[in-house]
């Protein structure tokens, strides 16, 4: 979900982005000053990404602000060549620091951490394992690591109350908008002392290498000098990519599908366009159909929807013949890849043989024009992908089929749409980033389902899709009731109950 449209921003400041930098600024502080070693510098750089990730919040769901937000910290020159104040990571660069600050600190799992670096999963993971190995080599310990970890989350829980409120400071005037302030630069020293001593050098250089000259003898009448050799040609640059580089990349499946750019950008307005009884579009196809549309067999005219392979094979060696160069950069780490990511890798190289040369074309190129745009746009925009992947195909097809209605119409009723939608609070266009299917409904449990943990959000998703309309009413009656200690503990009972026992399970806490 996010908190308002990219076009149309909010006047007021958003509750959620208020309280979502409430909650992060401790910990966004810490790891800013650890990979410093300069508070001052440190809140600065808090700042700077506080800004910068303001308007990103603005059109990322709720489920990409963490990447988002860390990514933008991460980003921060401040951050690039300081040194830290943690003495068990002194031997460790900028870089591996801040990967490994991002569990430490920050607490993402492996998915997210490869998120705000910019790099595969798998190459996350192969990262965090050489930097881990760095440290056993200077002598520090898993149990000296786990030290640490707990004395920097004491940290972020007992900072001084005069870093709490520097930062509370910076929070507020991110939210009004203030803008930042700026100081007078010092006046420039006179450039003249330089100059001279940049002369006496080069006086001096020239006197030195005098010394070594020599006059070449003449030549004798008759004879020639040779040309100086020519230097052996250089080896070709290698290729700017290959197969194998495109497959592994981290969103090869957000940008297989043509299509997808386009309508996750307006993900939440085409839903809520699907959803208006007064919008007319052309009707949804059938499940199978959809299918069909979104997912074409090989060898027809669109590319071939990325699913994650049936089939989990941790030997490297037992891959299909024509997979296995196209997976190669990570034949190395193979076995110590979780299965999902295994299958996820080797569907990804089934897509990519699948399509014809003139595909694959159109697919690298578009893989190359997002890598050249900065982070912080990639990271708005990796949100609203994951939003559309999320959809089921039926629901792809209804919000493409809804995409093209709007674009039909005159430019006065397109924009008559377009500021209806608008128009709404931003707690009700929130949840239209769901889908047509869970954004009619999802506003009523909206407060049962904020600021879950990241690995429960598909389940909670896929669990509520399920739900029969009467039960996700009740539901709605629950989360209006349930103070937040109960909320969470309802959520547990409901993913670990059966499908079928999940009805009866909301009725029960209901009283009914």
């Amino acid at each position: 979900m996010i908190s308002a449209s990219p076009k149309h921003p909010s006047p007021t400041p958003s509750p959620a982005l208020s309280a979502f930098l409430r909650g992060i600024e401790r910990r966004a502080y810490v790891f800013a000053d650890l990979q410093c070693g300069d508070p001052a510098r440190a809140l600065a750089a808090v700042e700077h990404a506080m800004r910068a990730f303001a308007p990103v919040s603005a059109v990322t769901p709720l489920s990409g602000w963490p990447a988002g937000f860390w990514s933008l910290l991460l980003a921060q020159p401040a951050l690039a060549g300081g040194e830290g104040g943690a003495p068990e990571l002194a031997s460790l660069g900028s870089g591996p620091r801040g990967a490994l600050l991002l569990r430490l600190v920050g607490g993402l799992d492996f998915p997210h951490a490869a998120q705000v670096m910019g790099v595969a999963e798998a190459t996350y993971r192969f990262a965090l394992q050489r930097a881990l190995q760095q440290l056993g080599e200077a002598e520090v310990s898993f149990a000296a690591l786990g030290r640490l970890r707990e004395r920097l989350h004491r940290q972020v829980k007992t900072l001084d109350e005069t870093r709490v409120a520097e930062l509370a400071a910076i929070r507020a005037r991110v939210l009004a908008g203030e803008p930042l302030p700026v100081e007078a630069p010092p006046s420039p020293p006179s450039p003249w002392p330089r100059r001279l001593a940049w002369a006496a050098l080069v006086v001096l250089a020239l006197a030195f290498a005098a010394t070594f000259w020599r006059p070449s003898p003449p030549l004798p009448p008759g004879a020639v000098q040779d040309l100086p050799q020519e230097a052996a040609d250089a080896p070709p640059a290698p290729p700017a990519s290959s197969d194998a580089d495109t497959i592994i990349h981290p969103d090869y499946a957000a940008l297989a599908d043509p299509d997808a750019g386009a309508h996750a950008g307006d993900l939440d307005f085409l839903s809520w366009l699907v959803a208006d009884a007064g919008f007319e579009a052309a009707p949804a196809p059938p499940e199978s159909t959809a299918e069909a549309v979104v997912a074409p067999a090989e060898g027809a005219a669109g590319a071939p929807r990325v699913e994650p392979a049936a089939d989990d094979q941790p030997r490297f060696e037992a891959l299909a013949s024509a997979e296995r160069p196209l997976l190669a950069p990570v034949a190395a780490t193979w076995p110590r890849l979780d299965p999902d990511t295994r299958r996820q890798l080797v569907g990804q190289a089934r897509h990519w043989l699948a399509l014809d040369a003139a595909a694959r074309e159109d697919l690298r190129a578009r893989l190359l024009a997002w890598d050249s745009q900065p982070p912080a746009d990639r990271a708005r925009r990796r949100g609203a992908l994951a939003a559309w992947m999320s959809l089921s195909p039926a629901e792809q097809s209804r919000v493409a089929a809804a995409a093209a209605a709007w674009n039909a119409l005159p430019g006065e009723e397109r924009d008559a749409w377009r500021t209806r939608f608008d128009e709404l609070p931003a707690d009700q266009r929130e949840p239209w980033w769901l889908g047509p299917a869970l954004g009619e409904w999802f506003s009523p449990v909206q407060p049962l389902f904020a600021y879950v943990p990241g690995s429960e959000r598909e389940p909670l998703l896929a669990m509520l899709r399920a739900l029969p309309p009467a039960a996700r009413e009740d539901l709605a009656t629950l989360a209006r009731r349930l103070p937040a200690a109960e909320r969470e503990r309802l959520r547990r009972e409901l993913l670990e109950a059966a499908p079928a026992e999940r009805e009866a399970l909301v009725r029960k806490r209901l009283g009914r």
